[in-house]
């Protein structure tokens, strides 16, 4: 995530602490063990939205910007040693580099990312993310937006505004931030395809390709318009032909499961996942969005599912995905620069 002059002032000179809030998820979230899991009583486990870690595969460590100025493990490069099965790394707590958890949460909740970013995905009734539920990593709003905390050398080559990968870093701790520039420039080429700005483009491709980044190194995250895994995939609604109606295998009361649970696969006349449904020509853009209504703000803009005003309510209704004009199709220019805008 590209960083402003603001955010940078902000992690140098702010001495305000945190939220309660932010405060609770950056110190203890999954850190310590569930103890009435260890009692087969916790009702937190299916689905597993516990607070605590249940297997140690789950388990974070608490991330520390020590008084050196550095912090405890790397937020961007990951550990070689660490198994993911079974969540065990040789070096343990003292391993200076990312840990793959589950949820990847000590990237997730670690000091230089936690709630730096606007979150996609819209929030539900609840007051919950539709995505990622109340555990969600990510800002919904901007009072819920905080500053990053850096490592000191991160910080350094900022303030100097060093993009030369001059700076002493013998662990390769910061390999992955010394290279944030050139995967930047990759975002913005993509947000500036003009077939991005189309309404018929956006409906008839969005997720429906796989990313081409490296694993792990999409910085888009959420936003990305390609898919990132099986969850994530959308069939394009202009080769496969299946209704808007959700498929009984992948959605079981109000969770969405893995769409290899339907045996039919892309052959299933039913959608497979929320992404599926929101996106089908027949729900697209159908209903108004409820955080422009709540907040005046939607931070998903370009790639929303669902009506910013009454007029796109009207203009999606005519779209013809067997005849899409790459050209003359409804432009969304305006809100993708400003969707742009508030990421970069």
């Amino acid at each position: 995530m590209a960083l402003n002059q603001n955010q940078i002032n902000g992690a140098t000179l702010s001495t305000s602490p945190e939220r309660p809030l932010h405060y609770t998820y950056l110190k203890g979230f999954r850190v310590e063990q569930c103890a009435l899991f260890l009692q087969h009583k916790c009702t937190n486990h299916k689905p597993y939205t516990c607070f605590d870690w249940h297997f140690q595969n789950q388990r974070r460590r608490r991330p520390v910007r020590r008084r050196d100025g550095t912090f405890n493990y790397s937020p961007d490069t990951y550990c070689t040693k660490y198994d993911e099965p079974t969540g065990m790394c040789p070096d343990k707590d003292d391993c200076p580099f990312l840990h793959k958890t589950a949820g990847d949460t000590e990237r997730r909740y670690h000091l230089r990312y936690y709630k730096t970013s606007m979150c996609v995905y819209e929030t539900d009734p609840r007051g919950y993310c539709s995505k990622n539920g109340k555990h969600c990593a990510f800002a919904h709003g901007p009072q819920d937006l905080r500053n990053p905390i850096f490592d000191v050398r991160e910080l350094q080559t900022l303030e100097n505004g060093n993009s030369s990968g001059e700076l002493s870093d013998p662990s390769g701790l910061l390999s992955t931030s010394a290279g944030s520039a050139s995967l930047d420039r990759e975002r913005n080429a993509l947000l500036e395809d003009p077939r991005w700005n189309d309404t018929a483009y956006v409906l008839a491709n969005y997720k429906t390709e796989l990313c081409t980044r490296p694993p792990r190194f999409c910085r888009q995250g959420y936003a990305c318009p390609q898919y990132h895994n099986g969850k994530d995939r959308r069939r394009s609604p202009r080769i496969f032909k299946y209704r808007s109606t959700p498929c009984p295998n992948t959605k079981q009361g109000d969770e969405w499961v893995d769409p290899s649970k339907c045996e039919q696969g892309d052959q299933c006349p039913f959608c497979h996942s929320r992404t599926e449904q929101q996106f089908h020509p027949e729900i697209f853009k159908s209903t108004k969005c409820k955080d422009i209504q709540d907040t005046g703000y939607c931070p998903r803009n370009a790639f929303c599912a669902f009506a910013h005003n009454d007029e796109e309510i009207v203009a999606t209704r005519d779209i013809d995905l067997e005849n899409i004009d790459m050209k003359t199709s409804r432009p969304m220019k305006e809100m993708l620069d400003t969707w742009t805008n508030l990421i970069l």
